[in-house]
């Protein structure tokens, strides 16, 4: 069985296009991750659909869908022989098109230092080392310790900043380029910032923020890799920017939670209040963001470069900053990598149907360890069993 007809087997496919929901693109991200070879495939089908229901309003029935379905398998199939078929021929094109490319990339560099200088050195910044323990804030290449566990950083204070409420650290705000600061924050350590301008950043385990000692510029951009809560402070001459590796958040004083980890299929902004606009990282001159309300998240897809909005429960997006996870009818892996990222710790299951149980419920993940995963097992019906210090299996 080909994997077009899998997913015409699988009624939850017709339901991703036809009733989406936060549950749905929950299993299917799932479902792409642990199906790494048929992703472009299934993302390919799925586009498909979308683009004939752009043009066709009219509702199908599941005869007519599964019509449409094969239609668009032939269409696919005929495709992918031809693919083959020029294969060899793009191959020696690809050899000529490299040399063109090395010509290119030295005007390149320069044209987007020029157009955006906080952008390239940002960009720099973000491939600090991945292999870093400890939680660490890093001041014009500096390394500073901060305390495990929780770690607090105050920028409001002229030159100064402040970690945890008492120790002061000399920064060079006053000069007319900014330190580019980079904080990060290890799996088993949080984190809350006070920018200059008083806003308010959350930074979730497994995480880091690059942002500027002061801002400066006609905006207020930072940085981030993993998840973070903005409570970001109004001024609409200069607009707040979050940039994450696929998409650009643009504020001007509101409240809202990102989830941009690099190992996972999409980029999730909940917000809570006031209103945000989210754009793809290197969008077209004419290509338009998309808006949401209070009560809504902007799910982007890395594979697609699609955005959805979808209506949810964004308290449940947002009790991470007090230690606190609810889930409904939510997947254990999803659960499991978020409690990886607070404990610091890696989950092995023995068997990997184990992962796609849903279940429900409410983890205080500030008690001590052992008791979450002792309520964890009684709520799953399986066993916990630790391995060692960081390591255990579920079976």
């Amino acid at each position: 069985m080909s994997i077009y007809d899998r997913l015409i087997e699988n009624s939850l496919f017709f339901k991703w296009i036809y009733h989406p929901s936060e549950e749905i693109e929950s299993y299917w991200e799932n479902y792409l991750k642990t199906n790494p070879n048929d992703a472009e495939r299934i993302i390919e089908f799925k586009s498909r659909f979308v683009q004939y229901l752009g043009y066709n309003n009219k509702k199908l029935t599941d005869i007519e869908k599964r019509a449409l379905a094969n239609r668009i398998i032939r269409q696919l199939e005929k495709a992918e022989k031809k693919r083959k078929y020029f294969f060899n021929v793009r191959k020696t094109m690809q050899y000529a098109a490299i040399a063109i490319v090395f010509f290119m990339i030295g005007g390149s560099i320069g044209y987007m230092y020029f157009k955006s200088r906080h952008s390239v050195e940002l960009a720099n910044y973000s491939t600090l080392p991945e292999q870093i323990q400890d939680p660490l804030l890093f001041v014009d290449k500096q390394a500073i310790p901060l305390n495990q566990g929780k770690s607090e950083l105050d920028y409001t204070n002229n030159d100064k900043i402040i970690i945890d409420k008492e120790r002061n650290i000399i920064s060079e705000s006053n000069t007319k380029v900014p330190q580019i600061n980079t904080l990060v924050i290890p799996y088993g350590n949080r984190s809350i910032i006070t920018l200059s301008d008083s806003s308010t950043v959350w930074l979730n385990a497994g995480s880091r923020l690059i942002y500027p000692s002061k801002f400066v510029d006609k905006t207020r951009e930072v940085y981030l890799v993993g998840e973070a809560l903005f409570d970001v402070k109004k001024n609409d001459n200069q607009p707040f920017i979050v940039k994450t590796s696929d998409v650009k958040i643009a504020v001007k004083g509101t409240r809202f939670n990102v989830s941009a980890y690099s190992e996972d299929y999409s980029v999730q902004t909940a917000l809570i209040e006031g209103s945000v606009e989210v754009y793809r990282i290197n969008a077209g001159l004419f290509e338009k963001g998309v808006n949401i309300t209070p009560g809504q998240m902007a799910y982007f897809n890395k594979k697609s470069k699609d955005t959805k909005v979808i209506n949810v429960d964004v308290n449940k997006y947002i009790l991470w900053t007090k230690g606190l996870y609810n889930f409904s009818n939510t997947e254990l892996n999803r659960i499991t990598k978020q409690l990886e990222r607070y404990y610091n710790i890696k989950f092995k299951y023995e068997d990997p149907f184990y992962g796609t149980i849903q279940i429900t419920g409410k983890l205080d993940v500030s008690q001590n360890m052992s008791e979450v995963l002792e309520y964890l097992s009684k709520l799953t019906g399986l066993e916990i069993t630790e391995i060692n210090e960081r390591q255990y299996v579920i079976k």
